[in-house]
């Protein structure tokens, strides 16, 4: 396992987490400016001040251009705390890799707090738009929990673990997620996952474990509808709180005024 670890101390670590940004040389997808709706989304969150961790859950890019990883990187690197990233679909993990390891920007997918370790997994499948967890991801989470037995563990991905009743995205979901509840269920220490792609809210627990979506920064998806559909619901982005005891206090915060409203693409995105 690799054993680069973010050591933070926190007790209760207050989380941001933004996803989907799908930044591009073009700035535009479906109708929405997405350098402006995730600007908007940035300033909204500056209320948390005192967050101690940034996550970015994946689809950082939307064209694989160095440009997109670029204004990312410009972005966060004078963050005042930790932001780190995983890989989405849409993503160049290669690019990230060059491009997001400068000033608070951290490639770094093992964080560990005073009561909570956050394992931060690649769950992209090259060229696919569905995901996995490999193998040797699967037998770093039980690594992971056997370190730190008395952590409670936290698991963030791109691709979603459970169905959103929905045909079309449940078509792109993770695809071995039985597996990965497997461990979940047998390493007993999971009280939370943290997931992307799906672009709307989620929130639901299953086997003890706490299973949050995040909006996206841009287009958002219509939730439960079998074919590809946008929803008018505006760009956000996730706040978390985690407790000691193992609880997770969370709210999703939204841009107001409907100013992002996408434009509907029967080719989807």
């Amino acid at each position: 396992m690799n054993e680069d670890i973010l050591r933070l101390g926190q007790a209760n670590p207050q989380i941001l987490q933004f996803s989907d940004l799908h930044l591009s040389t073009n700035d535009e997808l479906m109708g929405i400016n997405c350098d402006e709706s995730f600007a908007a989304v940035k300033a909204l969150a500056s209320q948390y001040h005192s967050a101690d961790l940034t996550l970015i859950t994946g689809d950082i890019s939307q064209d694989h251009s160095e440009t997109s990883y670029q204004k990312c990187c410009e972005i966060f690197r004078y963050q005042q705390h930790p932001v780190a990233w995983i890989t989405g679909n849409h993503d160049d993990v290669q690019m990230q890799n060059d491009i997001l390891s400068v000033g608070a920007i951290t490639p770094v997918k093992r964080i560990l707090f005073k009561h909570w370790q956050l394992l931060l997994l690649n769950s992209q499948i090259p060229g696919k738009i569905c995901g996995a967890i490999s193998d040797e991801e699967l037998a770093q989470i039980k690594q992971a929990a056997s370190d730190y037995p008395n952590h409670h563990l936290m698991l963030v991905m791109h691709h979603h673990p459970i169905s959103m009743e929905s045909a079309w995205i449940d078509n792109h979901c993770l695809t071995n997620r039985d597996e990965l509840w497997q461990v979940v269920n047998e390493v007993g220490n999971v009280k939370g996952m943290m997931f992307g792609h799906v672009h709307q809210l989620v929130d639901e627990e299953r086997d003890g474990v706490r299973v949050l979506g995040c909006p996206s920064t841009s287009v958002q998806f219509a939730p439960k509808q079998d074919d590809f559909s946008v929803d008018d619901a505006q760009p956000g982005f996730r706040y978390l709180e985690l407790l000691a005891n193992g609880t997770i206090k969370t709210k999703v915060h939204r841009v107001e005024d409907n100013k992002f409203l996408a434009t509907f693409d029967p080719a989807g995105y």
